[in-house]
């Protein structure tokens, strides 16, 4: 019996049995084996969602459940209508980052159930395209990146995520139609 690690690392360990699981997603069965990229793995499901509010808050204003976050300065904050009920992790607050104009924007404050607040610029405006996390490709965080700031599996990300999310399966060789507030497996 033979999962992603085994299949991938140790061919003596095949035999007739192979279960493939988070290879399946393009992530590192062993990430902290030091084999990388060597792997060609890429990672297949991107979770995106668009910014409903964006608002300055003043210096001192606490953010969120229990003000995890205390703004140092006036700042801009983007709300992204996806929470935990949603499968992001409350362990992400105030920790994980997500892309917002070509930029990694840090999460502000605590992971409520529905939304979190990511830290934006003067250019950021309702709308925007937050991307959660991606193949890597593009500059925006991976699933890998979000499992370490939470300190848990890339599995555990890539496969919580659902609630009002919408999967769309896409072919990568045609330009999709994805309507943003999904998840979709671009490069499956």
């Amino acid at each position: 019996f033979a999962n992603s690690a085994a299949a991938v690392l140790r061919p003596s360990a095949r035999f007739d049995l192979v279960r493939c699981g988070i290879s399946t997603y393009g992530f590192d069965p062993a990430p902290h084996a030091g084999h990388g990229r060597d792997l060609g793995l890429v990672p297949a499901m991107t979770a995106r969602a668009r910014l409903s509010l964006v608002k300055e808050i003043p210096a001192g204003a606490g953010v969120s459940y229990g003000h995890l976050w205390v703004a140092e300065e006036e700042t801009k904050l983007g709300l992204v209508p996806v929470g935990y009920g949603d499968g992001i992790p409350r362990a992400a607050s105030n920790g994980a980052v997500v892309q917002v104009g070509g930029h990694r924007r840090p999460l502000r404050g605590r992971v409520c159930m529905d939304q979190f607040m990511v830290e934006g610029d003067d250019d950021t405006a309702p709308g925007d395209l937050a991307v959660l996390f991606g193949a890597g490709a593009d500059g925006e965080p991976t699933g890998q990146d979000w499992a370490e700031v939470c300190e848990t599996i890339s599995y555990e990300i890539v496969t919580r995520v659902g609630g009002r999310f919408t999967r769309v399966h896409v072919d990568p060789d045609v330009e999709p139609d994805v309507e943003p507030g999904s998840i979709d497996g671009d490069r499956a």
